[in-house]
């Protein structure tokens, strides 16, 4: 895009400058009256027009100024976004925290939403505390990646509570204020985890992406939860109209585009002795490979030599399967990725973006590096 003028994209305001955004969301742009916007798309160009199908209330990020407002004056400093999928909850929160980056404020970000998010690849947690503005997350290196496993949270609720609690611990000292993004699971029950997520992250301010009836139960259990708490402000955010948000073919799409990125980094091919490696991660356990006090210790575990065994001599099971990898220092950390293509022998044989790591953590994704199909 080239900008000649005057506008504002999330929040960061740009003058007669070139932008390039490469991420494969809609992109709100506010222009002054008199700037004209280029867009260069192949090898074709034409100017940016105001969109006069939808009003100001419907689209835009001027939707969301009264929550900017209200952030800013109460000063708010644990922030939590929950709404279905693709009622811009994301948006909503890199707008916020490049708001708040005007402010001179570092905002944590804890990007959860497994299936979507932009700091991590999916079946993670991204977070990362943002020093500059930007328009685009996902060009931005996380401080801190964990994993959970799948794309959906069903299953894994408390660890996703669990993983959240941890990364907000590991970062909240070094920053002024957080926020966190969630998945879009909002189904109408009272048990959902939201509300235990809620609870543990302890926030004082709940962003609720109220968008029909099907997220009304939820909404109510959470303001018959914490409506009584006066340090906990509850904001209902308006979704962007529904003509520009993403399909669930666009959410496939995603995915695979951030796979393929990934799978460009797998450069290493490394060959390694079960010996060697502390733990497996799979499905909420960790299964040590050889007895470890340390980890024992952590995880409160005993080698399940059998499990272990079960899962690895499977080679159905093993071959392709999407792993991220850590060290002991810090056994939750994600320090990079993998494709395991085999166990035997006692030897793994991986193609990874790293050849150092104690932990492997196994998911519930296959990825093919010849295809551009994802396989569940």
């Amino acid at each position: 895009m080239k900008v000649r003028g005057e506008c504002e994209i999330l929040g960061v305001k740009f003058k007669n400058t070139f932008i390039v955004y490469k991420n494969n969301k809609y992109l709100p742009i506010e222009k002054s009256t008199d700037a004209i916007i280029t867009l260069k798309k192949g090898k074709n160009y034409f100017n940016l027009e105001k969109n006069s199908k939808y009003g100001q209330d419907q689209i835009g990020t001027n939707i969301w100024e009264d929550i900017i407002e209200c952030i800013l004056n109460s000063n708010r400093k644990r922030i939590i976004i929950i709404g279905p999928s693709d009622t811009g909850k994301s948006t909503l929160t890199l707008f916020i925290a490049n708001k708040l980056l005007n402010k001179r404020l570092s905002p944590l970000i804890i990007d959860s939403d497994i299936g979507q998010g932009e700091l991590s690849p999916p079946t993670c947690i991204g977070s990362t505390i943002l020093s500059k503005q930007t328009i685009d997350l996902a060009s931005v290196n996380p401080h801190y990646v964990s994993f959970i496993g799948d794309i959906q949270p069903v299953g894994y609720e408390s660890r996703i509570i669990n993983c959240i609690k941890n990364s907000y611990d590991k970062l909240h000292k070094n920053n002024n204020i957080t926020i966190v993004n969630t998945d879009g699971f909002v189904n109408n029950n009272e048990n959902n985890y939201k509300i235990d997520l809620i609870k543990k992250i302890d926030p004082d301010c709940i962003i609720c992406m109220r968008e029909n009836d099907q997220t009304i139960d939820l909404f109510d259990s959470i303001r018959e939860e914490f409506s009584g708490n006066l340090n906990i402000k509850i904001i209902q955010g308006q979704a962007p109209h529904k003509e520009i948000r993403k399909t669930s073919y666009d959410r496939r799409v995603k995915r695979l585009i951030k796979y393929s990125n990934l799978l460009k980094t797998f450069t290493k091919k490394v060959f390694i002795s079960k010996h060697k490696i502390i733990a497996i991660y799979y499905q909420n356990s960790f299964l040590l490979s050889k007895r470890n006090t340390e980890t024992e210790k952590i995880n409160g575990i005993e080698p399940e030599d059998t499990i272990f065994k079960d899962l690895l001599n499977d080679r159905d099971f093993v071959r392709n399967r999407f792993v991220g990898l850590s060290l002991k220092e810090d056994y939750e950390k994600i320090i990079g990725f993998g494709i395991l293509k085999e166990f035997n022998k006692g030897f793994f044989l991986m193609q990874s973006s790293i050849n150092r790591f104690d932990n492997i953590f196994l998911s519930d994704i296959k990825l093919y590096n010849n295809s551009t199909r994802l396989f569940k």
